[in-house]
């Protein structure tokens, strides 16, 4: 009796690396070119605050609210929304469709604190107040005034740093190695290196954070906690003048000033690993004033 011919063992098949999307993967890139997606309507969210708010009815004229918010907002999706309409987001789609884990960092809306304030004042001159009631030139050029401004201010939004795609998966988020996280302040940008653009350096890359290696994701949050735009302070101011013209009439003139003071608001830095990164050559619009007449009756 001879033993069963038996077929000599075989190599294994060799797997085909896994791959978010079969992006790259060899078995399907030839064909397929770039299969793109991996969306879901899905996210979590975690939202913490302490608020305060004092508050003064009017009275005598003046009426007041000054409110405090400390907070931490921390999310694994930006959304759609978040990453298309605001500079300082980091992309809608996950890096590794793997690891969710690896998406939870600061909301790119979160601001640790924020105050702000408003105030109707009502000039004490003129009729019925308590100066210059009887004197007609008084109330005529003094009198009937308020003025109501608004204080807003807040610290910066957390940035998101962005790299090369060198995972092999064509990662419609890919984010740089961060190696450690540099400081901020206002370097003017030199003039003779950079002629065409004014601006400040908000952060320079001192090896802080390379592309990541072959085969790799990034090691960066989508938003660093620790690396964050210039904070933003404003004060618009609103003045405006009554005229009783007669029991049943009148007439209101008002002018506002946005950004009262000219205060420059610093657009967000660049974020991507490059020759503009951490440079800053843009702002919100300057001062802009108002004018308005109303007739009541």
């Amino acid at each position: 009796m001879h033993p069963p011919v038996t077929n000599p063992p075989t190599a294994p098949v060799p797997c085909t690396a896994p791959s978010p999307f079969f992006a790259k993967n060899p078995t399907f890139y030839n064909t397929l070119s770039t299969v793109t997606g991996g969306t879901q309507s899905n996210g979590n969210m975690s939202y913490n605050s302490l608020q305060a708010v004092l508050q003064k009815t009017m009275s005598r004229g003046l009426q007041y609210q000054v409110s405090y918010t400390y907070s931490k907002c921390m999310s694994d999706s930006t959304g759609y929304y978040g990453a298309w309409n605001n500079a300082s987001s980091a992309s809608a789609y996950w890096q590794n469709v793997y690891d969710p884990k690896a998406e939870w960092a600061p909301c790119y809306y979160d601001a640790t604190h924020v105050i702000s304030a408003y105030a109707i004042y009502e000039l004490p001159f003129g009729k019925g107040k308590k100066f210059g009631g009887d004197n007609k030139a008084i109330n005529a050029v003094i009198g009937g005034w308020q003025v109501s401004p608004i204080i807003s201010w807040r610290t910066g939004w957390p940035l998101p740093i962005f790299g090369a795609d060198e995972s092999g998966t064509f990662g419609r988020g890919p984010r740089a190695d961060c190696l450690s996280l540099p400081s901020t302040g206002t370097t003017p940008i030199n003039q003779t290196q950079f002629p065409d653009t004014g601006g400040i350096q908000w952060f320079t890359n001192n090896n802080n954070f390379v592309n990541p290696s072959v085969g790799t994701f990034g090691t960066c949050a989508p938003q660093l906690a620790g690396l964050r735009t210039p904070h933003y302070s404003d004060i618009d101011l609103g003045l405006q003048k009554n005229f009783q013209m007669t029991e049943r009439f009148r007439l209101q003139f008002r002018t506002d000033f946005i950004n009262a003071f000219n205060h420059v608001q610093l657009n967000v830095p660049g974020t991507g690993i490059g020759a503009n990164m951490g440079q800053i050559t843009g702002a919100q619009p300057p001062r802009n004033i108002q004018l308005a007449l109303k007739l009541y009756y």
